[in-house]
């Protein structure tokens, strides 16, 4: 039975493909219907599109996955996580733009607490660039995980890596206009640590 569905999703897959060419748009509804209904079914064509496709699917793909975003279904989060994940990182500029706009103006606020672990992933990568993304992407989650986003930006203030404390520093001030109190309570345990304190005094 599982084979069967595949092969049908698979060919409703392709002839999507086919079709981006001539209505991206209508595509990206398309695609959108898709993780919406098949869910795992579809996950590992979309994801192959994620890292082979030309730059037009996968900016159509970033568009579908914007699209699929419920908060009604947060078992879906984890597959449009996933998904968007490599687009965030694309050699294609365009693509790279649609996917990391998705990600801060559609699934952060759909998905704050999937985002949260997401992020926190992302600060102890060792890559540096996800470290950047996450200290400028925490700020912006819900208010009420202020203090929760504090706590991973703390780590980050620790890291020796200088353009990742800068990240650290632009997001402080972010947060100090959207969640006051709690900066201002976090800062007092920074004024006591050397490290975390000589980063606030020079920045």
């Amino acid at each position: 039975m599982i084979d069967a569905e595949c092969a049908v999703i698979l060919g409703v897959v392709e002839k999507l493909r086919t079709s981006l060419s001539q209505d991206g748009e209508k595509a990206a509804d398309s695609l959108a219907e898709l993780l919406t209904r098949a869910g795992a079914l579809i996950f590992p064509f979309f994801r192959k599109w994620a890292e082979e496709e030309p730059p037009k699917v996968r900016k159509t793909l970033v568009q579908a996955i914007a699209k699929a975003a419920d908060p009604r279904d947060p078992f879906r989060a984890v597959f449009l996580f996933s998904l968007i994940e490599p687009l965030l990182w694309d050699d294609d500029p365009l693509v790279r733009k649609s996917a990391r706009r998705a990600l801060r103006e559609k699934l952060l606020h759909v998905y704050p607490e999937e985002a949260l672990e997401v992020l926190a992933q992302w600060t102890s990568d060792p890559e540096q660039e996800k470290k950047i993304l996450a200290a400028s992407l925490l700020p912006l989650l819900p208010e009420h995980m202020a203090k929760r986003a504090l706590i991973l930006l703390r780590n980050l203030a620790r890291t020796e890596e200088e353009k990742v404390r800068r990240a650290v520093l632009r997001s402080l001030e972010i947060l100090k206009k959207r969640a006051p109190k709690a900066v201002e309570e976090e800062l007092k345990r920074w004024e006591v640590d050397p490290l975390l304190s000589s980063l606030l005094f020079r920045g």
